[in-house]
């Protein structure tokens, strides 16, 4: 059973008991959400695959966008334009870059007729989430493996109870009393804490080894 962005929406909203999305507004805790998942990388992975880059008469080229931040496992190339058979490109090095890495072909002739496709296969970070609403975001996927749901949730948890600790030490903001009944600053930690040591309890218990690598 697919989950969805508004799943952990709702989690977010029991577990803080805030419904109305009044103490974290709902573009926070998606905002909190989309950072579990960066933090999950590279223990929970996705795998991306991308076959529009084509063989031309150059021997450097570009990553496609969206497979460019991950870790390669193979490059295959096409054996002839449209036959839809793959086989390893074996002599290849790549220009690292944060964005677009660059691939470069090593042997002095090309390894397939132009037209070919190369297909690339990346170990990448989890797809963030993108919703401008709660309904929205019911129909946001998330792409991680099935039973890794809640880490997110956990990581969004720490945030969301740390949030509390800047309006209890800026005391302008409240009068004496308000102040005093106030929870104190230890307890506001201990609790972020406790959400941040559940994620990375369930992380390493989850986490994924890398499939066999060409690269």
């Amino acid at each position: 059973m697919a989950t969805f962005a508004g799943d952990m929406i709702d989690d977010l909203r029991d577990r803080l008991n805030d419904v109305a999305d009044s103490q974290v507004p709902f573009a926070t805790k998606l905002r909190f959400l989309n950072r579990g998942m960066a933090a999950m990388y590279p223990k929970i992975h996705q795998l991306v695959r991308d076959s529009t880059l084509t063989v031309g008469t150059a021997f450097e080229y570009t990553f496609p966008a969206g497979v460019g931040t991950g870790k390669v496992l193979t490059i295959e190339i096409e054996t002839g334009s449209a036959s839809a058979r793959f086989v390893p490109l074996n002599r290849y090095d790549i220009i690292p870059s944060g964005t677009a890495p660059t691939l470069v072909l090593m042997d002095s002739a090309l390894p397939a007729p132009v037209g070919s496709k190369f297909r690339i296969t990346t170990a990448d970070r989890l797809t963030p989430y993108v919703a401008a609403n709660y309904t929205a975001s019911q129909s946001v996927a998330y792409t991680g493996p099935a039973g890794t749901e809640e880490l997110p949730v956990l990581y969004a948890m720490g945030l969301a109870t740390a949030r509390a600790l800047d309006d209890r030490m800026d005391y302008t903001r409240y009068s004496v009393t308000q102040v005093n009944n106030a929870v104190d600053p230890n307890d506001i930690m201990q609790v972020s804490q406790f959400w941040f040591a559940q994620f990375e309890l369930l992380l390493e218990r989850l986490a994924m080894p890398f499939p066999v690598s060409r690269g």
